[in-house]
């Protein structure tokens, strides 16, 4: 019996690390425009957003210069500050560009509401940045638990 009980200890913790949970396997990413739309379908935004030209997004993020076809972004009407960027870069190297340069904008967006509607600026704090292989996504949202909802799918 003595030598029973240690035997049986150890395969009552291996059985119970076999079952331990397993860190879930994220989704692929949609493309751009896909995974735009469900974000827009969740109910996060507080207003319609725009999907604007590619020349202007890339403008407004200052990656005129990135290779990362299919690009896609969505702005408010400027009376709120929410919007989404979805960057599927061509390579870890632009993809760590569009990452920095998401940075970039929201410190902006920062200071541009502190002077002009401060009451966004709760929005801003909220704002997530991720990235999952060559993908980047800037998401500012009203509701950002529903737009963390989303993403939490992919990245």
């Amino acid at each position: 019996m003595k030598k029973l009980l240690p035997f049986l200890l150890a395969l009552c913790c291996l059985m119970f690390c076999a079952c331990a949970s397993k860190p879930k396997e994220k989704a692929p990413i949609p493309e751009a425009k896909t995974l735009v739309s469900e974000l827009l379908a969740s109910g996060a935004f507080s207003e319609d957003l725009a999907v604007a030209e590619d020349d202007v997004g890339r403008f407004l993020y200052a990656l005129e210069a990135l290779n990362a076809p299919g690009l896609c972004f969505c702005f408010s009407s400027g009376a709120v500050a929410e919007e989404i960027a979805v960057l599927p870069c061509a390579d870890e190297a632009n993809a760590q560009t569009a990452y920095s340069e998401c940075g970039n904008r929201l410190q902006n967006l920062i200071k541009l509401y502190t002077e002009y509607k401060p009451e966004e600026i709760p929005k801003l704090d909220k704002a997530m940045i991720l990235q999952r292989g060559n993908t980047v996504v800037l998401c500012v949202a009203a509701d950002a638990e529903k737009a963390k909802a989303v993403l939490d799918k992919y990245f």
